[in-house]
C-alpha cells in the first residue's frame, strides 16, 4: 500500500483527507501533521511516504516554504497542494507548482454533497498519479479517447477532405492545451515567445476558477510577450498569450467586421473538465484564420485530440506534441500522437520554437 502524510492546519480536513485515503484499497494514511514545520521533521528524520498532500495557509511554516525547505534538503517525495480557492492562495499555489509540487486540488466547500464528490474524485487521481499506481483504477478517466489511427514508423497524418471556408490570409491562431503538470511546462514555453510575435496565442490550462489569473500574472513578469487571463467580451489581437479562465468553458465567438472575442461562459463540464480544450477547439470550425497552429502538452486524459480532428476538417492545421520523457502525465500528447494529429512530437524545451517556426515567424 502506498502512504500518504497529510499536512493540513484543519483538525476537519486532515479527517475528511484521511477517510478518502483509508477507503481506498491502495492507500494508506502514514502519518498526519499540522503545519510545514512537523512534517519537515518528520521527513528530515527517515520516515518514509509515497506522497504528500499539502495545504498552503499554515501556521509556523506554510506549504511554500515547505517545499522550498524540501529543495534545499534534496527531500524528494511527490507531493499535492490541496488549497482553498482565496486569491492570496491563487499566487502560492502557483508558487509551490513553481518548487516542485505535481498538481493540487480545490478544496471542498463542503464534507458532503457534488463538491465533495468531485473533490474525491480529483484527490484520488493526484493521488495513484503520484504514487505511480494506475489511475484508471481508482476513478474514471477525464475523457474517453479518440479511436487511434493505425501509424506506422511514427506519427502520420490522415489526409482529410477539407470544407471550404472563407479564409482570411495572414491570419493565423497559436492555441496551446494543457492540464496536469501544465503551469510549470508553461514557464518552459510561454516565456520564449518572441515580445513581437504577431499571431494571438490562447492557453486551455485544466485549473479551477480562481487560479489562472496568478497563473497568467506569473507568466506575464516572465515573458518578453503580454500574457493576461482571458475575460469575457475580450477582443482577440495578435501579439497577447490569452489563459482561459478556470472554472469556465472558453470558446472563440465572431463580432461584426470580422474580428473574434472570447465567450467564457458556464457551459456545463466535459469529461468533468472546464475550460475544456476541446469545446474551444469546436469554437473554431467556423472561424476565417488561414491557419491555426496548436500545442497538447502534459495532462491526464485525452482533452485536446477530438477537436483537433474537427478543425482540421475545415482549416489548415498543425500540431506540436510534448515528448513523453519530458511529460509529468503523457496522456494528452499520447492521445494526439496515436490519433495521427502530431505533426511534431519534441521535447518541452523545443515546443517553442517548433510552434514559432510552424506559425511561419
Amino acid at each position: 500500500m502506498k502512504k500518504v502524510l497529510i499536512i493540513d492546519d484543519s483538525a476537519l480536513m486532515r479527517r475528511v483527507i484521511s477517510d478518502i485515503i483509508n477507503q481506498d484499497e491502495r492507500l494508506t494514511v502514514g502519518g498526519t501533521a499540522n503545519n510545514g514545520e512537523q512534517a519537515l521533521e518528520q521527513l528530515i528524520h527517515g520516515a518514509k511516504f509515497d506522497v504528500l498532500l499539502i495545504d498552503i495557509k499554515m501556521p509556523k511554516m506554510d506549504g511554500v516554504r515547505l517545499l522550498r525547505e524540501m529543495n534545499r534538503g534534496r527531500i524528494r517525495v511527490p507531493s499535492i497542494i490541496v488549497s482553498s480557492i482565496a486569491s492570496e492562495s491563487g499566487s502560492e499555489t502557483i508558487e509551490a507548482l513553481e518548487l516542485g509540487a505535481l498538481d493540487f486540488v480545490k478544496k471542498p466547500i463542503s464534507s458532503i454533497g457534488e463538491n465533495f464528490a468531485e473533490f474525491r474524485v480529483e484527490l484520488l487521481k493526484r493521488v495513484y498519479l503520484a504514487a505511480g499506481l494506475d489511475v484508471t483504477k481508482a476513478v474514471p478517466t477525464e475523457a474517453p479517447k479518440p479511436e487511434p489511427r493505425p501509424a506506422a514508423g511514427g506519427p502520420v497524418r490522415t489526409p482529410v477532405v477539407r470544407k471550404h471556408h472563407a479564409a482570411r490570409k495572414g491570419t493565423k491562431l497559436v492555441v496551446i492545451a494543457s492540464s496536469t503538470g501544465g503551469p510549470k511546462a508553461l514557464q518552459s514555453v510561454v516565456p520564449y515567445f518572441p515580445a513581437n510575435f504577431p499571431y494571438p496565442v490562447v492557453i486551455i490550462q485544466h485549473m479551477p476558477a480562481g487560479f489562472t489569473n496568478s497563473l497568467a500574472q506569473r507568466l506575464n513578469e516572465m515573458s518578453p510577450i503580454h500574457v493576461k487571463e482571458a475575460s469575457d467580451g475580450e477582443e482577440l489581437k495578435p501579439g497577447n498569450v490569452y489563459i482561459a479562465m478556470g472554472g469556465k468553458q472558453c470558446e472563440l465567438v465572431s463580432k461584426p467586421g470580422g474580428a473574434y472575442c472570447f465567450s467564457e461562459n458556464d457551459k456545463p463540464p466535459r469529461g468533468g473538465l472546464r475550460p475544456c480544450a476541446d469545446i474551444f477547439f469546436e469554437s473554431l470550425v467556423e472561424t476565417s484564420f488561414e491557419e491555426i497552429v496548436c500545442a497538447v502538452l502534459t495532462g491526464m486524459g485525452s482533452d485536446g485530440s477530438q477537436g483537433i480532428s474537427l478543425i482540421q476538417e475545415t482549416h489548415e492545421v498543425k500540431c506540436v506534441a510534448q515528448n513523453k520523457e519530458t511529460c509529468v502525465v503523457y496522456g494528452m500528447p499520447r492521445a494526439a500522437v496515436e490519433a495521427g494529429l502530431a505533426d511534431d512530437v519534441v521535447p518541452l524545451e523545443d515546443v517553442t520554437g517548433m510552434l514559432v517556426r510552424r506559425a511561419g515567424v
